[in-house]
């Protein structure tokens, strides 16, 4: 008996190893290629399929396709047949549908926090991931793309990050925070020195990215635009606990201007056909009255500020505060001081 030689055993390991490496890859490269180059438009045959692994200095065998695709989706993946003399194939339900995306890429934006260099990569992996290259030209064709302003702070992304992971750890943050000046330079705050905060939530309101803080000194929270944070970091102190006496959502509901003012149940009287307007600002969940027959009431729960009166004078004389009285005093007198500055 010739004795056995324990290196062809190994050869024939790697032999093995090195081939279902090779289909492994194969087997992603078809993924690939069906959920780029297909759709409900654009199917391909298993011809296709090869000619386009050709293209790549891939070869396989035509029964190896089908074993590919029945594979996929033995793992869940939803491929549609079009059963033909030559079967094509697509891929069916994705992540996002077309509609959902083109929401999505739309969102992203108008995002004014989003830079305009990270709108166009995060556009670009929502794109990829979820439609086939045709689909891709569709969207880009039907999104209007505006001059519309946008932050230049690349960091807000990391700073975000850091926010929300100290809010999960219940850690305090350090940060500096700036302001801009006449020649739109940064004025840091405290001369240049850190704040530190207990994080307790983050806001995203018009356009902007916030972060509401519980500042224990005060016993309040405080509103900070994260576009304005600079070296933003966890510490190693525990986060100081917010009160229970004090109530997160009623500040939430009206920091909408970011803007101090006093909370008030406010009365309008308003022109029927600024319903839209009204519930548009204020959700549809307010109660809205008859007034006469031009006009309906409404109360509203309000911080009388800067913010909403500018609100309230878009409309003209289409739209009237009937109480309290001192916060048609403040209104009044907040018109009176605009007037005489422009006279």
């Amino acid at each position: 008996m010739e004795p056995f030689d324990s290196s062809l055993d190994h050869q024939d390991d790697n032999y093995h190893q090195s081939n279902a490496g090779k289909n492994q890859l194969k087997l992603l490269k078809v993924y690939d290629i069906l959920l780029k180059y297909s759709d409900e438009n654009n199917q391909l045959s298993v011809k296709d399929i090869m000619n386009k692994l050709s293209s790549e200095g891939i070869s396989t065998e035509r029964k190896s396709i089908y074993q590919y695709i029945k594979l996929l989706e033995s793992t869940g993946v939803d491929i549609i047949t079009n059963r033909a003399k030559q079967n094509q194939y697509f891929i069916g339900n994705r992540q996002f549908e077309l509609p959902e995306l083109k929401l999505l890429v739309d969102a992203v934006l108008a995002a004014k926090f989003i830079t305009e260099k990270k709108s166009s990569e995060l556009i670009g992996k929502l794109v990829t991931a979820n439609v086939s290259v045709y689909e891709a030209q569709k969207l880009q064709q039907q999104v209007l793309i505006t001059k519309r302003p946008k932050t230049d702070n690349e960091k807000i992304y990391f700073s975000v990050n850091t926010i929300h992971q100290a809010i999960t750890d219940k850690v305090q943050i350090k940060f500096k925070y700036y302001d801009i000046s006449l020649i739109k330079e940064k004025i840091f705050r405290k001369s240049g020195g850190y704040y530190t905060a207990n994080p307790v939530c983050l806001i995203w309101d018009d356009d902007k990215y916030y972060m509401v803080a519980y500042h224990d000194k005060h016993k309040k929270f405080t509103t900070y635009r994260i576009d304005k944070m600079e070296q933003v970091s966890a510490t190693e102190f525990k986060a100081i606990p917010v009160p229970l006496t004090l109530n997160l959502q009623k500040h939430i509901e009206g920091i909408f201007d970011m803007y101090s003012g006093q909370q008030e149940i406010v009365t309008l009287k308003v022109k029927n056909d600024l319903i839209g307007a009204v519930t548009d600002h204020y959700g549809r969940q307010i109660e809205v009255i008859p007034y006469d027959d031009k006009h309906f009431s409404v109360k509203l729960n309000v911080q009388t500020s800067p913010t909403f009166y500018a609100w309230l004078f878009t409309f003209g004389d289409q739209i009237k505060i009937l109480s309290p009285i001192h916060v048609i005093e403040d209104y009044k007198h907040r018109l009176e001081i605009n007037l005489k500055n422009h006279t």
